[in-house]
């Protein structure tokens, strides 16, 4: 009976897992705090974003072009940590996701996972209103 109901759990969460058709996942994991997830996909023109609970329906959902409401920050190429960032604006409000690895830790099989990911939420003329950084061991990014 257990493994039953695993498995059509696992088979209802799908859906709200996968990216929209077209779209790669770029990070998705489960926040540190408030049993909340977040997955952000992307394509070479959208952007979407998803936040919320682990299972059910996200509290915050955005779907945005790239060039309007949507951008793309590549890894600048130096340093032993690699990491990129999308942006994605709601009104007066920025999602700034970020995920990234150590590369020297990454190479080394005796060290400990070293993905890692997040969110830093800003608002016009406020800066900075939240943080919200991602559970260790649960960053898939995809670089």
């Amino acid at each position: 009976m257990r493994g039953w109901l695993a498995a059509l759990l696992s088979i209802i969460a799908l859906p709200a897992a996968a990216c929209p058709e077209g779209q790669t996942l770029f990070l998705g994991c489960d926040m540190e705090r408030g049993g909340k997830a977040l997955r952000v996909c992307r394509s070479e023109t959208h952007v979407s974003y998803s936040f919320g609970p682990k299972m059910g329906a996200p509290e915050l959902a955005l779907s945005r072009p790239v060039g309007q409401g949507a951008e793309n920050v590549p890894w600048p190429g130096i340093g032993r940590t690699i990491w990129e960032a999308v942006r994605l604006r709601n009104a007066d409000v920025i999602y700034e996701v970020y995920a990234g690895f150590d590369r020297f830790d990454a190479a080394d099989p005796d060290k400990p996972d070293s993905r890692f990911g997040g969110v830093v939420v800003m608002q016009d003329g406020k800066g900075e209103i939240a943080h919200l950084k991602c559970r260790a061991g649960t960053v898939v990014y995809s670089y």
